[in-house]
C-alpha cells in the first residue's frame, strides 16, 4: 500500500507497452513514471490481446517498480466474444489495481473515449475527479477516423465531466475544436528521457540522414525520404539513409528503396537506448510525416545535438527553426532535396548545446513532471 503522505493517481489508457507490444503508448509511461517522479503513486490499469495462446480467458502481470505499479490483464482473443472479454479484463484490470493500492486520489485517462468512459464511471463511483490526456490523430482531416453518433456523444460527455483535459499540441487541440470537442486548451508535452538522448560527439564519418518511425506510410509518407535520396543523389551522392523502425508497411519501403536503387539502412526496431545511440552517430533527422500530434523523434534528436528537417506538423513550426533545422511544407518532395542539401553543406553551423538546449525545456523529464504535478495539484486541490 502507499503512504498516506503520497497522492495515488490511477492510469487507464487505450495504449500502454506489453508483451503484445513493447512500444504502443510508450509516452503514456513516460508520463506515469513523470508522475512518479513529481511524488505520486501511480497505477495503471490496462488490458490488450494476447499474443501467446492462452489457456486461461484472462491472464493478469502485475509489475510493481518503486512507485509505479503496471496492472495488464491480456485476454484471448476470439472474434465475436471480444467486446464482453474487454470488458471482463478491464473490470479485473481495475479491481486488481485498487485492491494493490487502494482508492485512488484522481484518475488519468489516456487516449479517448474508452478509457474516459471507465474513469467516469470509477469517478463517481469513488467521488474523486479524473482528468484526460489526449494523443490520437484521429481528429486530423488527413485521418478523419473521429466518426459514429454514439462515439461522439460519449466523447463530448466525457470530456464535459473531467476536471482537466489535455493534447500534446496546439494543432490537436484545434482539431478537436474542429470536430465539435469543447475545452480550455492545456498543452502536456510528451517526456523525452534527457538521461538516454545525449550529445554523442563521435559522429558517423560519412554524412548521415535518419529518419525514426513505425512504417505506417499514410502518415509517416517515407517514399518521400527515398525520392529525396534519388533527386540529392544527382548533387552529392556522399551522405547515407538509415531507417530505424518497423511496421505494416516496412517491406514496401524496403522494396521501394531497392527499385529505386537507394543503399538505405533499415535496423528494425530498437531500444530507447538503441535508437538514442543511431541517433547520436547521425548528422540530421529527416521527419517527413503527412501528420502527427506531438513528434516526438525531433525532440530525441535535438536532445541528441543534431538538426532536424521536418515537415509543418504538430507544433514542430513553434520549436524549430533557422538555429536547429528547418520545417517544409508536407509531402514537398523539392523542398526536401533542397533542405537535405542546406543542412549537409552548413552542418558546421549547428552548435550540439544550443539545439539540445532548445527543446530541454519542454519535453524533459523535469519540466513534464512539474507540469503534472500542476494538473493534479489542480483537479485534487
Amino acid at each position: 500500500m502507499i503512504s498516506k503522505a503520497q497522492k495515488h493517481i490511477l492510469y487507464l489508457s487505450r495504449w500502454y507497452p506489453s508483451d503484445a507490444d513493447p512500444m504502443l503508448g510508450l509516452f503514456v509511461r513516460n508520463h506515469a513514471r513523470a508522475a512518479v517522479q513529481a511524488g505520486y503513486q501511480v497505477t495503471v490499469a490496462y488490458i490488450t490481446a494476447s499474443k501467446e495462446k492462452e489457456k486461461n480467458l484472462l491472464r493478469v502481470s502485475t509489475d510493481i517498480d518503486d512507485n509505479l505499479t503496471e496492472v495488464i490483464v491480456y485476454y484471448k482473443s476470439s472474434g465475436v466474444f471480444n467486446p464482453l472479454l474487454q470488458l471482463l479484463a478491464w473490470i479485473r484490470a481495475v479491481r486488481v489495481a485498487l485492491e494493490t493500492n487502494g482508492k485512488p486520489d484522481a484518475i488519468h485517462a489516456n487516449i479517448l473515449t474508452r478509457s474516459a468512459f471507465i474513469a467516469m464511471i470509477l469517478s463517481m463511483w469513488y467521488k474523486v475527479p479524473y482528468m484526460i490526456t489526449e494523443h490520437w490523430s484521429r481528429y486530423y482531416d488527413e485521418n478523419p477516423d473521429y466518426k459514429g453518433f454514439v462515439r461522439k456523444i460519449f466523447t463530448q460527455m466525457v470530456i464535459k465531466k473531467a476536471s482537466a483535459v489535455t493534447v500534446v499540441s496546439k494543432r490537436l487541440y484545434k482539431a478537436m475544436r474542429r470536430n465539435g470537442l469543447n475545452f480550455n486548451q492545456e498543452i502536456l508535452p510528451n517526456v523525452v528521457d534527457t538521461d538516454v538522448f545525449r550529445i554523442n560527439e563521435n559522429r558517423n564519418k560519412t554524412f548521415r540522414f535518419i529518419s525514426i518511425s513505425c512504417f505506417e506510410e499514410k502518415s509517416k509518407n517515407l517514399k518521400m525520404i527515398i525520392d529525396a535520396a534519388v533527386r540529392l543523389e544527382d548533387t552529392d551522392s556522399d551522405f547515407q539513409i538509415v531507417f530505424v523502425g518497423n511496421g505494416t508497411d516496412r517491406k514496401l519501403i524496403e522494396q521501394y528503396a531497392g527499385d529505386k536503387a537507394v543503399a538505405a539502412v533499415f535496423t528494425g526496431t530498437l531500444s530507447p537506448e538503441g535508437a538514442a545511440s543511431v541517433l547520436g552517430q547521425s548528422h540530421c533527422l529527416v521527419l517527413s510525416s503527412n501528420y502527427e500530434t506531438f513528434g516526438i523523434v525531433a525532440y530525441e534528436a535535438l536532445l541528441s545535438g543534431i538538426p532536424v528537417i521536418a515537415t509543418d506538423v504538430a507544433d514542430l513550426s513553434e520549436v524549430i527553426d533557422s538555429k536547429n533545422g528547418m520545417v517544409i511544407p508536407v509531402g514537398d518532395t523539392a523542398a526536401l532535396v533542397a533542405a537535405m542539401l542546406e543542412v549537409k553543406q552548413n552542418y558546421q553551423k549547428y552548435d550540439p548545446l544550443l539545439l539540445r538546449e532548445s527543446v530541454v525545456g519542454i519535453c524533459s523529464n523535469a519540466s513534464v513532471s512539474g507540469r503534472l504535478n500542476q494538473l493534479y495539484q489542480q483537479i485534487t486541490g
